[in-house]
């Protein structure tokens, strides 16, 4: 069985997400849908790249991966289809692009040509999916381009200084607990730190290390209870830096978000000393 995912900013309380899913059941029956989320920061491209990032390489290959984030038809100038470790990612020209691979991925990319009967963006991806399904040949769906020459999102690239003494990055999403992931890699950490001490800042506070887990934290003396509520550093299971509170609890003890004040956007800086 096929199968499609949904990626939105749509929300689930009203007809929107259910109205796509008729949209794509009446021209492909067959096809098994999957949520990726519904619950996308409004407009927020860089929250769609890094959830679909999470999720997509999990599903067998040939899944259709459709994103309807800052997607409207007339509001874009072009629509892309990219072929991703046997996926097909189907997105606005946006930058959604940006976190999902790089310029050194083996990474295909169509700029999709916009049939005269495709009317708007679920339109468009329908009659895209039902061509793949189909085997039409990939290159006939629309213009070949280069990932460089793509919309990309700056913000989503962390940056390294010229002398490698310090990577600036900024978070990119807040995730369901509260804790603020960073777009500074664990491979981009390694390679630049070259084995030296570090301070990460962010926002008004400092601290020289990352935790291997959770509750990597010195208990001599002490109990694991003790640390609830301190900040941490810690890279998640997709190898992106967050920062996070220890056994957080919105209501009880609060998370990176509501203790730290830490946003969307905010900086992150690493800085290396011998």
């Amino acid at each position: 069985m096929s199968i499609i995912t949904l990626t939105t900013d749509y929300g689930i309380k009203d007809h929107f997400v259910a109205a796509v899913k008729g949209k794509i059941l009446s021209r492909m029956p067959l096809v098994q849908i999957v949520d990726i989320s519904h619950c996308i920061d409004f407009y927020n491209i860089a929250n769609a790249s890094y959830v679909l990032y999470g999720a997509y390489n999990n599903f067998p290959k040939g899944t259709i991966h459709m994103v309807l984030v800052e997607a409207e038809m007339f509001d874009q100038t072009s629509f892309l289809l990219a072929k991703l470790n046997g996926h097909y990612i189907l997105t606005a020209n946006n930058g959604t692009i940006t976190l999902l691979a790089s310029a050194e991925d083996a990474i295909e990319i169509i700029d999709l040509k916009i049939p005269d009967f495709c009317s708007d963006t679920i339109s468009l991806y329908n009659h895209v999916a039902e061509s793949i399904l189909n085997k039409e040949p990939f290159e006939e769906l629309g213009a070949p381009i280069d990932y460089n020459d793509c919309e990309l999102l700056v913000e989503l690239r962390p940056k390294v200084a010229d002398d490698e003494n310090a990577i600036k990055g900024s978070v990119i999403y807040i995730d369901h607990y509260g804790n603020a992931v960073t777009n500074i890699t664990k491979e981009l950490f390694e390679r630049v730190r070259k084995e030296r001490k570090f301070e990460i800042a962010a926002k008004r506070y400092r601290i020289n290390r990352i935790n291997a887990f959770y509750g990597d934290f010195n208990t001599e003396n002490k109990s694991l209870r003790e640390f609830e509520g301190d900040m941490l550093f810690i890279f998640n299971d997709l190898g992106f830096l967050q920062m996070a509170i220890y056994k957080s609890d919105l209501e009880n003890v609060g998370n990176a978000k509501s203790l730290f004040g830490v946003s969307y956007r905010d900086t992150v800086i690493i800085e290396f000393t011998e």
